[in-house]
């Protein structure tokens, strides 16, 4: 039952809820609307009486108070809100994040921390202390980036991701007592990032949206299908999936028993707790609309927080520890119990047919991965005398919806299925096969695991007779001090091989594959001295190659020279086309700036010609008035298709930036990054090509 309830009376941006005490002591809700406002209610305080002025030229996005309540009128749509301190009073600061911009507002004194441009756009915020930086700073996740700014709203900070960076959390993941960052990305990844570190990384099945740091080294995360989970040290505990849509998570003691419980909010107005262990639900609620956010606030000052719970249409509702009961269901029980016989009896019947059980005493059944020239497949074959009647494949990234059902017309005893990986990593896959005679109704049930290498989508073929145009000037190459026979271990477990491959020491390697999902051809080259070619026209591929081999080898610095002509024209283009777009971004803001001059000129004498009764002059201003304001509409439409255009351009930049820096490990990746970063901002194109190739 709640403790409290009131309704704002306000409609609320799902996932922009945030909690601060803004004066040190009062905690305080923050709000972000579809009017582009920040709402700030307070129970507990009145707003201050003297506010501080401030030069800042943005002077319409002042606090205004009324009661409890607070609007921060902002004026641009809001992706981002958080909370945080950043100086060693106790007093949290509001940061705002937006597609141009981050505001760092400090409520209390009604200014400005900092109000800073930000190319990447700010599409997640987190604010903290991390263990390579001194004092706490403001994360910022932007299109393909990372970059972090000191309390003055300082860059100290930047590294490049492979997608937009949609969460981010700061906690301990290795459990040395300093606190890492943790990112996800649109591109399913989630990576653990210490200075210029990746700890660990991995993929999921989708945009990872929200994260949350658990107590030890446990944090929960959100994918975009409907997905919730826990890991802990880089393992996943559970997690389940959903067909609503994941909007805020929050660990909460919901029973009073002293552990914690993942509290899960959903867009279909559903909230649950789960145990962190286990993922069992320990309760749930549903409410009239879909939620906004969940924090934790002592919002009633007994000295314990509550767990407080924003709805979409202004609702709030808080929640004490031990307040919150569960109500099952009338019949849940008893439902329970009839499936449980059912199964029971099923099995009781299963064991007492003879003929059958001493038939599946003998059942066998074989798997087998393979590669052809379309796709990666598993083969399952059933023992004599039995049919597979039915197979369940699970695979995370193989299949739409993960799960793939083959139920042939007739029992055979053998079935192909395809799999076709999207990305270049490892896949665990789940089978269950139902075997049995052909018109049986009672089937064994297989269960196998089997996992698909990384470069599965890739077969093995001998060296072409024709080699594409400029392949040979295509290419990465990098020297390794390891025994051909550790590449050749490497190179068995990382493809799909119809026999293992065995050389001696002084042997050299000279692998060439085709991949699967664009018929382009690949070559690997290892000399005995460690010379080391990868000759290919496709960055990506090269990038993940040098990262597992550097993963598997235990290799922790490694330089190379890249080649990749294609790749440079593209990013030199990219880089002329922000010139350009910056230009017309400047001028397109000074007309709009000369347009609104005008626009205001022509409201005071439309005024002035109303108070004087001059309907003539009147008509002529608003005409006047109609033209300028459907020039500036036009204006306006070109501004936003420009900064469109500008911010698929910078993520062209950036991802070719993190190929570049995928070719290198260690500090050679950080220095490639950073050269890369320095190319951009000079908008020197010879400075960036050079850094693709030398890093």
């Amino acid at each position: 039952m709640a403790v409290f309830n009131f309704n704002l009376q306000r409609k609320i941006e799902p996932s922009l809820v945030t909690c601060g005490k803004f004066d040190g002591s009062h905690p305080c809700l923050a709000l972000a609307t579809s009017a582009g406002s920040i709402l700030i209610h307070s129970p507990h305080r009145q707003p201050p009486a003297n506010v501080i002025d401030s030069s800042h030229e943005n002077l319409e996005r002042r606090l205004e108070w009324n009661g409890e309540i607070a609007e921060l009128q902002i004026g641009r749509q809001i992706i981002s809100l958080c909370t945080g301190r950043l100086h060693e009073d106790e007093r949290d600061i509001l940061i705002i994040g937006m597609h141009t911009h981050v505001l760092a507002y400090q409520v209390e004194e009604n200014a400005d921390l900092f109000y800073k441009q930000v190319a990447d756009g700010a599409y997640s915020l987190a604010v903290g202390k991390l263990s390579w930086l001194p004092n706490p700073v403001t994360i910022i996740g932007g299109n393909c980036s990372v970059t972090i700014l000191n309390n003055e709203g300082i860059e100290i900070f930047w590294t490049v991701m492979g997608d937009i960076v949609r969460s981010l959390a700061i906690f301990d993941f290795d459990g040395d007592g300093e606190n890492e960052l943790l990112a996800g990305t649109e591109d399913y990844e989630l990576k653990v990032i210490k200075e210029d570190l990746i700890l660990w990384e991995t993929k999921e099945t989708a945009a990872v949206t929200t994260l949350a740091a658990i107590s030890g080294k446990q944090f929960a995360y959100v994918v975009g299908n409907g997905t919730v989970g826990i890991y802990e040290g880089g393992q996943r505990l559970w997690r389940i999936k959903s067909k609503h849509r994941v909007v805020a998570i929050k660990c909460y003691d919901v029973n009073g028993d002293g552990v914690m419980e993942l509290v899960t909010g959903w867009n279909s107005g559903k909230i649950d707790a789960r145990s962190c262990i286990n993922g069992d639900t320990v309760f749930k609620l549903q409410i009239n609309s879909a939620i906004a956010g969940i924090v934790e606030a002592d919002y009633r000052r007994t000295g314990r927080p509550d767990l407080v719970i924003v709805s979409v249409t202004g609702e709030i509702r808080g929640y004490g520890p031990g307040s919150i009961t569960d109500t099952p269901e009338p019949g849940v029980a008893i439902r329970q119990l009839i499936a449980k016989k059912q199964a029971l009896l099923m099995e009781l019947r299963q064991r007492s047919n003879d003929n059958s059980t001493s038939s599946y005493l003998s059942t066998k059944l074989a798997i087998n991965a393979i590669t052809t020239r379309t796709a990666a497949r598993i083969v399952l074959a059933s023992g004599p005398g039995l049919f597979i009647h039915c197979a369940i494949v699970f695979a995370e990234g193989v299949f739409e919806g993960e799960t793939l059902v083959v139920h042939p017309k007739i029992p055979v005893g053998e079935l192909e299925i395809e799999l076709r990986p999207e990305k270049n990593t490892p896949v665990d896959i789940h089978v269950k096969v139902c075997l049995g005679s052909v018109n049986t109704d009672l089937f064994q049930v297989f269960e196998i695991v089997r996992q698909l290498p990384p470069f599965s989508m890739y077969e093995l073929i001998p060296r072409p007779a024709e080699l594409p145009n400029n392949f040979k000037n295509c290419g990465v190459f990098f020297q390794i001090s390891e025994r051909p026979q550790r590449v050749i271990l490497w190179l068995n477990q990382s493809f799909l091989l119809s026999e293992e491959f065995i050389i001696t020491d002084e042997s050299s390697i000279d692998i060439w594959f085709r991949g699967m999902r664009d018929n382009k051809i690949h070559c690997l080259q290892i000399s005995s001295t460690g010379n080391a070619t990868i000759q290919t026209q496709d960055p990506n591929l090269a990038g993940d190659i040098i990262q597992s081999l550097a993963m598997y080898l235990g290799i922790q610095e490694l330089g190379s020279e890249a080649k990749f002509p294609v790749e440079e024209q593209k990013l030199s283009s990219a880089l002329e086309r922000i010139k350009d777009l910056k230009e017309v971004d400047t001028r397109l803001q000074a007309d709009a700036a000369g347009g609104s001059t005008l626009l205001k000129n022509l409201v005071i004498r439309l005024e002035d010609s109303r108070i004087l009764n001059d309907l003539e002059n009147m008509r002529k201003r608003l005409h006047q008035l109609k033209t300028i304001n459907g020039d500036l509409i036009r204006a306006h439409e070109f501004r936003v298709n420009s900064r469109k255009e500008l911010a698929l351009t910078l993520k062209e930049l950036n991802v070719g930036v993190r190929y570049a820096a995928r070719l290198r490990v260690g500090h050679a990746a950080t220095s490639t990054v950073t050269r890369c970063r320095a190319a951009i901002q000079e908008e020197n194109t010879r400075a960036l090509v050079t850094a693709l190739q030398n890093g």
